[in-house]
């Protein structure tokens, strides 16, 4: 990923319609499957700026919260976060003990990886978790939706929904919730991509945008968080699935 990227991250996170729409989806999956607790430990693999692990302390009602990210340029903005409780460490070689979390969330992380670099990161997070612990984990869809975006944050590969669910199966993890996500925005951004991948370069999305045109698009992915509370969808630009450790 682009140095610049992890400044737009921490610029745009709280705010913009994309990061608090998928926090919603995240919130609406994970929810009634892990109730609040103080008792709870969570680590994000791939942590970035270190906003998630804030976030999903105060969803869960716990200070045991932790992160791990490759990037020293993101670990400059721990300390921003708050954040005391990150290590500087690939996800492929966690440096924590086998059995440790009830939860680890992984959001956008492994579609940077190789083939055999997502399946050594995904055979860690497995390690990390208590048996009976949770894997949330939320990729980019399609690998023939690749655009501009793709090129600033150096996209691997982008999952299928029937591809992440066999890499986690692979590796102890049993899916209890499958879906595809940004289902109602598809078709347009469908065509945003091809159209940026036609014209080459390497913009990101992640980018602010007018308030009217970021709270329209919030509230989009609002209704697909209340949605998801009870369906799936069968296509959209993420694939998210939540997996429990089986040993």
């Amino acid at each position: 990923m682009r140095d610049d990227e992890y400044q737009a991250m921490f610029d745009l996170e709280q705010t913009l319609w994309w990061y608090r729409g998928m926090r919603e989806i995240t919130r609406g999956i994970i929810g009634p499957n892990l109730k609040p607790n103080e008792n709870v430990q969570f680590l994000d693999a791939g942590c970035g700026t270190g906003f998630s692990v804030s976030w999903l302390k105060a969803q869960l009602n716990t200070e045991a919260g932790f992160g791990a990210d490759l990037s020293r340029i993101a670990a400059s903005f721990w300390s921003k976060q708050g954040l005391q409780t990150a290590a500087v460490s690939s996800i492929s070689a966690l440096p924590y003990v086998s059995d440790a979390f009830d939860l680890v969330t992984c959001f956008d992380v492994i579609y940077q990886l190789d083939t055999e670099g997502a399946s050594a990161a995904v055979n860690e997070m497995a390690r990390v978790l208590k048996p009976g612990g949770l894997l949330y984990i939320r990729e980019p869809a399609y690998d023939w939706l690749r655009g501009s975006h793709d090129q600033a944050v150096a996209t691997r590969h982008r999952y299928t929904l029937g591809e992440l669910k066999r890499l986690l199966h692979s590796h102890g993890l049993a899916p209890m919730r499958a879906t595809y996500a940004n289902t109602l925005l598809f078709l347009p951004a469908v065509a945003h991509r091809l159209v940026s991948k036609a014209s080459g370069g390497g913009a990101s999305d992640v980018k602010p945008v007018g308030s009217w045109l970021n709270s329209t698009l919030g509230a989009i992915l609002g209704v697909e968080a209340k949605l998801f509370r009870r369906f799936s969808a069968m296509f959209g630009l993420s694939a998210i699935v939540l997996a429990r450790k089986e040993r």
